[in-house]
């Protein structure tokens, strides 16, 4: 997977010269889209199997939670300057709460009728699950766009911070959606002790 997202990234630089995250999403897009229109012309080769059998060999959320998250949190972390955000601390808390749950609830709501238009309705739990996944950025895409932008100091400051802290919201309610889609919730402590290690 590092070396796939390397090799669309240099693609990206020297073609579309798009912003990198973007880049490598948009390749990432026509790659697959690549693979599924391949794979009926050449009977002879399952095209899909190869990524089917590598990501299925991967355990995707301890990977993703414990492992790629915890880096891309660093990463972000490292480029914030900490007296900017200490005196923007109630603007990005505020931000990184309300904004995640606003967008989560936009981005349900607009699942939940979108699709059924496609002929796939799916529990409004659901919607709300395939929110909390989707609604938090990457702080190391806004750190860097914050940065081309050349924005002031403490404004990147509170875009910067409010995309590190919105994981640890977006974390908690993918939780609590997750279970009670399943059926298996988890208590508040437990729920609170998420939120504090994913900050």
């Amino acid at each position: 997977l590092l070396t796939l997202s390397a090799g669309f990234s240099i693609l990206n630089h020297h073609t579309f010269r798009l912003p990198v995250t973007i880049g490598v999403l948009v390749f990432s897009l026509l790659a697959s889209l690549l693979v599924m229109i391949l794979n009926p012309l050449i009977p002879a080769y399952d095209l899909q199997a190869l990524p089917r059998s590598g990501l299925g060999a991967i355990n995707l959320p301890t990977a993703l939670l414990n492992g790629a998250l915890s880096l891309l949190l660093f990463a972000g972390a490292t480029q914030v300057n900490v007296g900017h955000l200490r005196t923007k601390l109630a603007s990005v808390a505020a931000l990184s709460v309300l904004g995640t749950v606003l967008a989560v609830a936009f981005l349900a709501i607009a699942a939940w009728y979108v699709f059924p238009l496609l002929g796939h309705a799916i529990p409004f739990a659901w919607c709300i699950v395939l929110g909390a996944i989707l609604a938090p950025t990457g702080p190391v895409s806004v750190v860097g766009m914050l940065k081309r932008l050349g924005l002031p100091g403490p404004l990147q400051a509170v875009f910067a911070g409010e995309s590190l802290f919105n994981d640890g919201v977006g974390v908690v309610i993918f939780g609590v959606t997750i279970g009670l889609a399943t059926g298996d919730s988890q208590g508040v402590t437990g729920l609170v002790t998420v939120l504090c290690r994913s900050s």
